[in-house]
């Protein structure tokens, strides 16, 4: 049964290779035939089984991803103006941009022609006259358009969290243009309307407090109020995984209830003659855990949670003893079933890693004394067992979060957690007495929230490290299990050669005179990393979307760690527009810089102006900025650092926003300097750059356009596309093609660059 399980989810796995999605016909067929074959050799069932359950776990799979993609926005609609109508299916969240918010639709109307639609799109409506309200029927106009997220080494994948939720586009409201509410009815989503109820009585009961949007997050599963440096704080001290309603809490929730509950069933004879305590206790448990995980709107983890808490209390209720590996495959197997696409996060390796480390360092011991041993032990276990998966996931992990989890979860799970939905049971009937429950609990966070804080800025306590290659994980994942065997086994320590390759692991670095050269995809905005043999520039940091989320973050930070980046040697901001200095602060906070240069040094507390004529070398490769001069500083986009670098007799030519001032400027004063091999479009490609004498004075064999998705300026303009295409240069762009990177390694011709979209394109990324 097991290896029945493990090979069905092997079959799951095997779909997310894939570049697109197989023919339909095609998978159909290949199971009819298995099927007819399992039917005339069925002597032989044991031999078929596994590659039988492997095809079962891809086709179900393949079913589920294709019904999930079957409806997409059309591509002649996106940008259009369109009526749709539905309901909104998520509690409304305000943002910088006004009110965020899931939208269950119904039907699409274009100019001629409705059709129906079905599925989740994402809306911002900025600054509704009308409060919204979760469950309310819509009828509104607005421009859509397709799911499509930055993609980069290391980073987030946003199209495969889209997939495994439902989400089929993204879009804004047309506040210009009539919208008409149907219907408000208190049963359209009674559950989502109770979590928003809630929402808003602790908002009026909780004083704010840096730590009050957490009690909301344990409460109802709401996080958007948490800023990134909250985020960065969990992440140094491996504790993210208390603040978000999954397994851990669920399950010390149902603990308690199954604990109550069996303590109480027991002390009334005539309950126990109707059923034992140890079921009710199971019962209960289980009501609590449905009770928890409807609060946080029964998402993917807690659905997740819940079916795994279902399996286990299953086999008790019906009074089956089953191995403990036995039920944890069944879970497997059970939430497999309820939704597939859950490998795509990293919650299921996470959560079912946890578990299975669990059984594995704990069973089959001799049963140690004392209850600090007890929890200590499955601490370790923990913390050890899962450095190889923290490596792949986040290519990071925490020394202190051993201690950290120590002294929090038992805080969080046995204080803070029954605090705060006792509270938020009170608030139904008493708002005082809920509120008194509420600031007890956000009392006992904060402390805890210092103590987490004092560790997160312990120095040398995070390890950064990148593991490109898939034996590595393989091998550290056998040397831990190795680490975790009971005391006394033979050649137990033996381990801690296995895992030696994924600490001595360096990544590969670019030779003496060579330049490895990243235009990394961060939305509408500009990031790229120059690497040298021993030295890394960072030119732009990408935009800041708001308190708790910037492309610095998200997408320079991670890519800087899978390039095994320690320290930063220069951070150039090309001026002070957020598109291009909106991540900074990320970067600073996570690495050491030595210098920063820029045309907006009043923005830090210690830079250098990026003038005329500043140069140097780095391992045989030279730099130099070419503009601006001490006299353009004070021009905003016209003031942008422009940095050339060379290499091998190669040219490559970072403009920032330049504009056509500039460009005359530069034709002034450096013409000779601006001939380049690769360019980064001044100004994403704006008509507003562009001057046909500068695309000729660069001449560049690649030209590449820093944009975003189907961005509201629609950059690049036609005409500085027909210029550089005049010239022949070859085009690229981070919107279409994800993180560019080029390799320069000789005098001869520079290669085609690696696109990463392109090369990690699965069948969920358009």
């Amino acid at each position: 049964m097991r290896s029945w399980i493990l090979a069905f989810l092997a079959g799951v796995l095997a779909l997310q290779f894939f570049s697109h999605l197989p023919n339909g016909y095609s998978v159909a067929s290949l199971f009819a035939i298995f099927c007819l074959c399992i039917m005339l050799f069925y002597k032989h069932w044991h031999t078929l089984r596994i590659p039988f359950a492997f095809l079962c776990g891809f086709t179900w799979c393949f079913y589920c991803a294709h019904t999930q993609l079957a409806w997409a926005l059309p591509e002649n609609l996106e940008g259009k103006t369109l009526s749709i109508t539905g309901y909104i299916a998520s509690i409304p969240n305000p943002n910088p941009l006004g009110s965020s918010f899931l939208f269950q639709l119904k039907k699409i109307k274009s100019e001629n022609t409705t059709q129906p639609a079905r599925g989740l799109i994402r809306l911002t409506w900025r600054n509704p006259e009308t409060p919204l309200h979760v469950g309310d029927e819509w009828n509104l106009s607005v421009h859509l358009k397709k799911i499509h997220g930055t993609l980069n080494p290391g980073g987030f994948d946003y199209e495969a969290f889209a997939l495994q939720e439902g989400i089929h586009a993204n879009g804004y409201i047309i506040i210009k243009l009539p919208h008409t509410q149907l219907s408000h009815h208190w049963y359209h989503r009674p559950i989502d309307r109770m979590r928003e109820y809630l929402k808003h009585k602790i908002a009026e009961n909780l004083p704010t407090t840096q730590t009050s949007p957490w009690i909301t997050a344990l409460a109802i599963g709401e996080r958007h109020d948490i800023n990134a440096n909250e985020w960065q704080v969990l992440r140094n001290t491996g504790t993210n995984h208390l603040m978000a309603i999954a397994g851990l809490h669920i399950g010390f929730m149902a603990a308690l209830a199954h604990f109550l509950v069996t303590a109480l069933w027991r002390r009334v004879p005539a309950l126990t003659l109707k059923m034992p305590a140890q079921h009710a206790g199971a019962i209960a448990a289980l009501i609590m855990a449905l009770i928890y995980s409807a609060m946080a709107g029964f998402s993917i983890p807690t659905q997740r949670a819940c079916l795994m808490l279902f399996v286990f209390l299953f086999t008790l209720l019906m009074r089956r003893q089953i191995g403990v590996w036995h039920a944890w495959c069944t879970a497997i197997f059970v939430v497999l079933v309820w939704n597939p696409l859950s490998v795509l996060t990293e919650s299921f390796w996470l959560s079912f890693g946890s578990v299975a480390l669990i059984i594995y360092g704990v069973s089959g011991r001799i049963l140690p004394t004392g209850w600090w041993w007890k929890w200590g032990r499955i601490q370790w276990v923990i913390a050890i067992g899962l450095i190889p998966l923290s490596m792949a996931l986040f290519q990071q992990c925490s020394f202190i979060s051993f201690a950290a989890n120590s002294i929090a979860i038992p805080g969080v799970a046995f204080i803070v957690v029954p605090l705060v939905l006792l509270g938020c049971f009170l608030l139904l009937f008493s708002a005082k007495a809920g509120g008194i429950v509420l600031i007890l609990a956000d009392k006992v966070l904060s402390i805890l929230w210092k103590i987490l804080t004092f560790f997160a800025h312990l120095p040398g306590f995070v390890w950064y490290q990148s593991v490109p290659h898939g034996w590595m994980l393989a091998a550290a994942l056998v040397g831990v299990l190795m680490l975790l065997l009971p005391i006394g086994f033979p050649g137990r320590y033996l381990g801690v050669i296995w895992v030696l390759p994924l600490i001595l692991y360096k990544p590969v670095a670019p030779k003496e005179n060579d330049v490895w050269f990243s235009l990394l995809d961060v939305g509408q905005g500009l990031s790229a990393i120059v690497q040298t043999q021993h030295h890394v520039l960072v030119f732009d940091t990408g935009p800041r979307m708001s308190a708790s989320f910037d492309m610095g973050e998200s997408v320079v930070v991670p890519f800087l760690h899978v390039m095994g980046t320690k320290q930063i040697d220069m951070v150039v901001i090309s001026h002070g527009d957020n598109d291009h200095i909106g991540g900074v602060q990320a970067v600073l906070k996570q690495f050491p810089v030595s210098v920063i240069k820029t045309s907006v040094p009043e923005k830090f507390v210690k830079a250098e102006y990026c003038l005329q004529g500043t140069a140097w070398n780095w391992d045989g490769v030279h730099f130099e900025f070419i503009y601006p001069t001490s006299d353009t500083l004070h021009l905003g986009n016209d003031s942008s650092c422009v940095l050339r670098v060379t290499s091998h007799g190669k040219h490559i030519l970072l403009t920032g926003d330049v504009e056509k001032f500039a460009e005359r400027s530069m034709l002034s004063n450096v013409a000779e300097a601006l001939s380049a091999d690769i360019i980064v479009a001044p100004h994403h490609g704006s008509k507003t750059s562009g001057l046909i004498r500068f695309v000729a004075a660069v001449n560049p064999h690649f030209v590449l356009y820093p944009i975003g998705y189907r961005n509201r300026y629609h950059f690049p303009h036609r005409s500085v596309v027909a210029a550089y295409h005049d010239l022949n240069a070859i085009a690229y762009d981070t919107a279409h093609d994800g993180a560019i990177q080029f390799q320069i390694l000789t005098q001869s011709d520079i290669a085609l660059p690696s696109l990463y979209r392109e090369v990690h394109k699965h069948y969920w990324n358009n």
